[in-house]
């Protein structure tokens, strides 16, 4: 069903991030709580070959933190469900959780 492809995903997303958080060194002094969106590149097992910031957090000291931890956190986790693969992945990340 839609619902359980939509928690599916945000399960995904929830795992990746998990991961990138758990890489991350925040810069000091960061205003705010503010968001950057990356666009990740993947192979079907995980491994990153491609990171792009799409739109910086305003920070360009955090923008890089967050660029480094998501090569470091390569190979992302898979999905639970293998047809949520997505080769594209786009990932909004924020330093402090919501």
């Amino acid at each position: 069903s839609a619902a359980a492809r939509t928690r599916g995903l945000a399960d995904y997303a929830s795992k990746i991030r998990g991961k990138i958080r758990g890489n991350i060194v925040l810069p000091q002094a960061i205003q705010g709580n503010p968001e950057a969106l990356f666009e990740v590149t993947q192979l079907p097992t995980g491994e990153v070959i491609a990171v792009r910031l799409k739109r910086s957090s305003g920070n360009a000291n955090l923008d890089a933190a967050i660029e480094r931890a998501i090569l470091k956190s390569s190979p992302l986790p898979k999905p639970d469900q293998p047809e949520l693969f997505q080769r594209t992945l786009e990932i909004r990340y924020r330093p402090f959780e919501e």
